[in-house]
């Protein structure tokens, strides 16, 4: 699914790269978490893979396509595969659950029908679907902004779902909820890629939760993976090889 080689990438007025020849290959279907103190290149490695972020060298093919060689159609056929969860939700606050929603069905109409918000009757199916499977489909007419944390993710969560991707990429996606809400966000994301078959690749901070959601972790490090392996595999030793520090 996807194929990562020699990805090195260095950010303006910084003298460290962000990316040291990170090798990975990530397989269909695969749940694999990255985690990593702040810095370590996890949200960078991240970004790389849909291109919202150009790195100086180095390949991602996704089925044996480079992405990054891509040109602007070709990308754009790219990022409807790829859907994107953000930690700060990048939700439209004033507008609606639904209208935030279909936002996910952009890259599926032409510019102009964008800009006038067009959509097909199949469009408005896919975010009615999408909401019933995030436990938000009452709940369609409210604003984001009158939503609780949990909700907000939900709804970001069903806005890639329309997308129907063959890849999710989640960048620290329970960082700003409390533990009971990020059990309940991670179960639920877990549960619609197995059901799905599509592939997740996420970042995270709290290491406890690798075990009961994720079947690879990849540990990073000032830009270089120095640990790829099975939850179970990941002991105190090499939790402080990642993080420089004991408190596994």
């Amino acid at each position: 699914m996807i194929k990562i080689k020699n990805l090195t990438h260095k950010y303006k007025n910084e003298e460290e790269r962000a990316l040291k020849s990170v090798n990975l290959h990530i397989k269909k279907g695969e749940k694999l978490t990255l985690i990593g103190s702040s810095g370590s290149g996890k949200s960078t490695l991240l970004n790389c893979i849909n291109k919202l972020i150009e790195p100086i060298s180095g390949e991602i093919l996704i089925d044996g396509k480079n992405i990054l060689n891509a040109n602007k159609n070709d990308l754009r056929k790219f990022r409807r595969q790829i859907g994107i969860i953000f930690q700060e939700f990048n939700l439209i606050e004033r507008d609606t659950i639904f209208k935030n929603v279909l936002n996910g069905r952009l890259g599926f109409v032409s510019t102009i029908k964008s800009c006038l918000g067009i959509f097909e009757k199949e469009d408005y199916d896919r975010v009615n679907k999408a909401l019933n499977e995030v436990g938000l489909f009452n709940l369609k007419d409210k604003k984001v902004s009158d939503l609780s944390g949990g909700q907000k993710q939900r709804v970001a969560i069903a806005r890639v779902l329309v997308q129907e991707p063959q890849i999710i990429l989640a960048d620290e996606p329970v960082s700003n909820l409390d533990p009971l809400l990020m059990e309940d966000i991670l179960k639920l994301l877990n549960k619609l890629c197995e059901e799905k078959g599509i592939t997740l690749v996420t970042s995270l901070h709290f290491v406890q939760f690798t075990k009961n959601y994720f079947t690879r972790v990849i540990g990073l490090r000032n830009g270089e993976i120095i640990f790829d392996g099975s939850p179970k595999e990941l002991t105190e030793e090499e939790f402080i090889k990642i993080y420089g520090r004991t408190g596994f």
